[in-house]
């Protein structure tokens, strides 16, 4: 047999080499060892390069959403009661352990927005100040603004109190504490109650708006549909403020009443559609 006999391709290197001659395997081993490192290597910074190459919208706009005070307590907000569903989940297939663990998360989750909003006064009084510079579209709503900020300055202070004497910061009675508690929820109730009210105004301003547009005389088309444009926006606004004032009003009644028998999955339901409607707007106002 011919040398060229002992010849065949080999497939790897696309070379032609000499069977006859120890294996590759054996004369290449430790060569081969480094040359596959360096490869892999290079793979890793080519596939590190194109993922991280380039902007990230939607990773700032993450960041943005997070950073925002509204947005970072809404991302609390949808965690603290979504676990609530989890935990009902878990309770029903027996995962007692698991259940318990979640249990603690909300918990622990439900305490720390609690404790930041013991700033939540000041942002309150911006407000009050700049509804009482700014003149409302009717003089009902105007009245509404001042009463439902009334109800928020007795609701804070009240809040402040529960949580600083449930964690023996402040001595107080547990009488004196839960009182604060549920007083503290039933200010808040007011003002959900009261928000209603304020959407079926806002309702009748923004009713009256679109009328008005359909009823102008000669108008530029363009300019005509840039403000239908934004009593759409205002409607759709209006309807999520529906939404999110629906959610909270059985979770204020739940929490204003002693003993209430509300069931804890239903507070985790209600609570969740409210914490993502809300997170919606602040998603939308980050962009």
């Amino acid at each position: 047999m011919s040398n060229n006999d002992n010849k065949e391709p080999l497939e790897e290197s696309g070379v032609l080499v000499d069977t006859s001659s120890p294996p590759m395997s054996e004369k290449n081993d430790k060569p081969q060892e480094p040359l596959k490192k360096l490869r892999g290597n290079h793979i890793l910074a080519l596939a590190l390069h194109r993922m991280f190459k380039g902007p990230a919208p939607t990773l700032d706009h993450i960041v943005r959403f997070l950073s925002s005070g509204s947005g970072h307590d809404k991302f609390w907000m949808t965690t603290q009661y979504f676990t609530k569903i989890v935990v009902w989940i878990c309770a029903k297939r027996g995962l007692r352990s698991a259940s318990e663990r979640v249990r603690m998360l909300s918990g622990l989750v439900a305490d720390y927005r609690i404790m930041i909003r013991l700033v939540g006064l000041a942002p309150m009084t911006q407000f009050i100040r700049y509804c009482e510079q700014t003149q409302a579209p009717t003089r009902t709503l105007q009245w509404l603004d001042r009463i439902m900020n009334l109800s928020m300055v007795c609701y804070y202070p009240l809040e402040h109190i529960y949580w600083l004497g449930a964690h023996r910061i402040i001595p107080l009675s547990e009488k004196l504490v839960d009182d604060a508690g549920y007083w503290s929820c039933r200010f808040w109730a007011i003002w959900i109650a009261l928000q209603f009210v304020h959407l079926g105004e806002e309702y009748r301003v923004i009713k009256s708006r679109r009328q008005k547009i359909h009823t102008k005389g000669k108008v530029d088309a363009a300019q005509m549909q840039q403000e239908l444009d934004a009593v759409d926006a205002d409607t759709k606004s209006w309807w999520i403020q529906l939404l999110i004032n629906t959610c909270y009003f059985p979770l204020t009644m739940h929490w204003s009443i002693r003993g209430s028998t509300f069931p804890e999955v239903a507070v985790g339901c209600f609570g969740t559609v409210a914490a993502l409607a809300q997170a919606y707007n602040v998603w939308h106002a980050t962009a």
